[in-house]
């Protein structure tokens, strides 16, 4: 009788010792499995980025408000500006800014004192903001001509391969940087910062019919939206 209890006692000391290590294996896999989905996953910024635009009755006279407004602009957490007009209409005007926290730049647009500066400053309708999420890219140069087109796409990596696939024609006409994101923290809404040395080389490229070519293969909805930025002033705090 003692015999068999030892038999079975032993038994149970195997069992357990081969299901432990079969266990092993299985939760490292799934560690690792956690770990693969973790890297699709959109990284975290480390400087927060916004452009802001809007239509104008006076350009002096919307910037004279935005001066007015630098005190308040740099206690809500602002840390840079750019301000220009959008090359097409020289009544939009921009602000590229950036922040201290994601937080500032949300709290900024609920500031009880920015509409009314706004209308000071003869802003007509309502402006659009672009919280701007960097992904990848190069460092933005100054005095060089910069645009930002955003649009929706199907999916950030199908449009990411077609983007990097159209590197060579990108080069062709003269880009000199680009920066890629995503807005407002919608994975599906993209971003794209071009920079080159003259305005003809922008032109080609927004005109070649590889472009439209390329953003249908990479799956764009919708018309992309083009913002020519014209920069007239900038500082920082």
């Amino acid at each position: 009788m003692k015999k068999q209890i030892y038999q079975i006692a032993l038994l149970a000391v195997v069992l357990s010792v081969v299901m432990v290590s079969w266990n092993k294996p299985w939760k490292a896999e799934k560690q690792k499995k956690k770990k693969k989905k973790s890297k699709i996953k959109f990284p975290l910024q480390t400087n927060t980025k916004s452009l802001a635009y809007h239509k104008v009755k006076d350009y002096d006279q919307w910037k004279k408000a935005f001066d007015d407004f630098y005190d308040i602009r740099e206690q809500s957490g602002e840390l840079s500006y750019e301000v220009g007009v959008l090359g097409d209409d020289s009544d939009m005007a921009y602000v590229f800014n950036t922040w201290k926290s994601p937080d500032d730049f949300k709290n900024f647009k609920e500031h009880p004192a920015l509409k009314e500066k706004m209308e000071e400053g003869g802003v007509i309708g309502a402006p659009t903001f672009l919280f701007l999420n960097k992904l990848e890219g190069n460092k933005i140069k100054d005095n060089k001509v910069t645009a930002l087109i955003y649009h929706e796409v199907e999916d950030y990596h199908k449009w990411k391969k077609a983007f990097d696939d159209f590197e060579d024609t990108r080069k062709e006409h003269s880009e000199v940087s680009y920066e890629v994101g995503t807005v407002n923290e919608d994975p599906r809404m993209i971003y794209v910062i071009h920079q080159w040395d003259s305005l003809q080389d922008y032109q080609n490229l927004i005109q070649d019919d590889k472009l439209k070519e390329a953003m249908n293969a990479a799956g764009v909805i919708g018309e992309p939206t083009f913002l020519l930025l014209e920069s007239k002033d900038k500082g920082k705090h």
